[in-house]
């Protein structure tokens, strides 16, 4: 059963990422990505339902469109096998090994919607260095959603509730007194509002410990992703999306957290 929900939830991971990497394009674009039809971005030529089947219509039409013939980016397929793994992440974590418990979908589904969210703001802070507001508010929604469900069945208490809450305001209030500090020192923009609110978001996912970590792990990837930035790409500007950074982290969290807090507190123990 568990093998079953896995390849279910990979045909889920291929269909949403397509779903994702769309929006993100039609928010880059400035287009409306609730209406509308795909179209292809050579001929303008509107998509019907089998060329949009995820990574199968690609790979049938041999990466090209079937009207124009022009190639089709590699960025479809990558986005949804990339979707598509991180969805099996989260799925071997949180069910592969809890077991398949009410409690386990629930906290799948929330972290799986805030996965989305994060991709979504890092495709698009890849391309024009913003984060949609947007995105961090339907992560907020989630949240709320999904730990109201959570409440009324008992999985979490009150006092968990508000202790998130704490942890999101204080790591974003950290993260802007930084920033602050830091635009004085540097004498320019240090870390984006967008940068900022996101880590918040983060905070009441992950809680004080994972916020904690958040921070370091960031800058950690942050300075990974400056180097193989600056190596890969020589003529690309000095200023560099912080926000991929920060949602890698937080998905690595969401996986590894609870295990890198007992191996933490566990160096204190003996």
């Amino acid at each position: 059963m568990v093998i079953y929900y896995g390849v279910c939830t990979a045909i889920l991971g291929l269909i949403f990422g397509s779903f994702l990497n769309c929006t993100a394009m039609r928010i880059v674009r400035g287009e409306d990505f609730v209406k509308g039809r795909s179209h292809c971005m050579s001929c303008g030529h509107e998509l019907g339902a089998a060329d949009l089947v995820p990574l199968f219509s690609y790979l049938v039409h041999r990466g090209r469109c079937r009207y124009c013939g022009d190639k089709i980016s590699v960025r479809y397929p990558l986005t949804e096998l990339t979707f598509m793994l991180l969805s099996l992440g989260l799925y071997v974590a949180i069910i592969g090994f809890g077991g398949l418990t009410l409690p386990a979908i629930l906290l799948f589904f929330k972290c799986w919607f805030l996965t989305g969210c994060l991709f979504v703001l890092s495709l698009t802070d890849l391309e024009i260095f913003e984060i949609p507001d947007g995105t961090l508010i339907a992560g907020a929604i989630s949240w709320v959603i999904f730990t109201i469900l959570e409440l009324i069945l008992g999985i979490h208490g009150i006092m968990w509730v508000l202790h998130h809450v704490l942890a999101g305001l204080l790591v974003g209030g950290l993260m802007l007194l930084i920033s602050l500090i830091m635009d004085k020192v540097l004498k320019k923009d240090s870390l984006g509002g967008g940068d900022i609110k996101l880590f918040a978001l983060l905070g009441l996912y992950l809680g004080y410990a994972g916020s904690y970590e958040l921070v370091l792990l960031s800058c950690v990837m942050g300075l990974v992703f400056a180097g193989a930035r600056k190596a890969l790409f020589a003529e690309a500007s000095r200023e560099f999306p912080f926000g991929p950074s920060i949602a890698l982290s937080g998905y690595l969290l969401l996986i590894f957290g609870d295990m890198i807090t007992d191996w933490y507190l566990g160096l204190f123990m003996y």
